[in-house]
């Protein structure tokens, strides 16, 4: 059970879910499998935030939902968090506070790039990431811009052609 803990709480941080306050959650309304999984806290439960309970309950319950493959991704998951270096997290933590600002039209289209990029074939990822890091700062910024000002077709000719540009 102390195993699941630590993937508990990074789904909770990975979800980034912004909870009203509410009433606080008495240990006994909460389902057998919620209680289960977040036994650790069953000492100090009613004297836990009321925003701290709900999204522990709600973690719980999207543990309770998971096939053991999706446990063990999370697992593996918040084991890579554990072992980053704290600047890293730090980053990451304020990159998904940024996300979190986002409109949900702006997170979707995000994902999209995400998933556009993931589907690349490995060398393709590896050359878009190297031009990145080869560039500086300013020539970042004018690849955003111009980026940003082209219709969609536009784009995707600009990725083909920066595909097709040999490396320095």
């Amino acid at each position: 059970m102390k195993k699941m803990l630590p993937a508990i709480i990074f789904l909770l941080f990975i979800t980034g879910s912004q909870f009203a306050m509410a009433d606080a959650i008495d240990w006994n309304t909460l389902t057998p499998a919620q209680q289960k999984v977040l036994q650790p806290f069953q000492q100090q439960w009613s004297q836990l935030p009321e925003e701290k309970q709900l999204r522990l309950s709600r973690g719980a319950e999207r543990w309770a939902n998971m096939t053991p493959e999706q446990r063990q991704n999370a697992k593996q998951r918040f084991q890579r968090w554990r072992e980053l270096p704290p600047d890293q997290r730090e980053l990451l933590r304020a990159r998904f506070e940024k996300f979190k600002q986002m409109t949900p039209e702006q997170r979707a289209a995000l994902r999209k790039k995400h998933q556009w990029y993931r589907n690349l074939p490995p060398e393709q990822r590896k050359k878009m990431k190297q031009r990145w890091d080869d560039a500086t700062p300013e020539e970042r910024n004018e690849m955003r811009e111009r980026i940003r000002s082209m219709s969609p077709e536009q784009r995707q000719q600009i990725r083909q052609h920066w595909m097709q540009k040999p490396m320095h």
